[in-house]
């Protein structure tokens, strides 16, 4: 996974699964898959609407329900990603902003672009 966010800084972050790219890109782009599983521990997702598509909207709600998080707990955290390029099972290009529970964009925090990509690791070692 790469990420830009609006200051051109990058974070590269790599994680390897036991799994071909097809069925990691499949638990990504169904929210029935992704809510059991994405986002930190100690946290779940109650709300997760994807329409999968360049353009498509992408709207979730994360809450703390682990109370050893202290001052997190009950708290909720709303984003949106906005869809721009998606190859499936290779990429997916999304710009990732805070919101609110309606989906109006939070203007006092950052957006982040992030670029999902997929690739078997046989084929990365060619």
């Amino acid at each position: 996974m790469l990420s830009r966010v609006e200051n051109d800084r990058v974070l590269v972050l790599e994680r390897v699964f036991d799994a071909p790219r097809y069925l990691v890109f499949r638990m990504i782009k169904e929210p029935e898959h992704l809510i059991r599983w994405w986002g930190p521990r100690g946290w779940e997702i109650p709300v997760c609407t994807v329409d999968f598509r360049p353009g498509g909207v992408g709207h979730y709600c994360m809450k703390c329900v682990d109370q050893n998080q202290g001052q997190f707990f009950g708290m909720e955290s709303w984003g949106k990603e906005v869809y721009k390029e998606i190859i499936d099972p290779e990429k997916i290009v999304y710009t990732d902003y805070f919101s609110d529970a309606e989906g109006n964009l939070n203007d006092s925090m950052p957006s982040t672009e992030i670029t999902l990509e997929f690739m078997d690791l046989v084929e990365r070692l060619r």
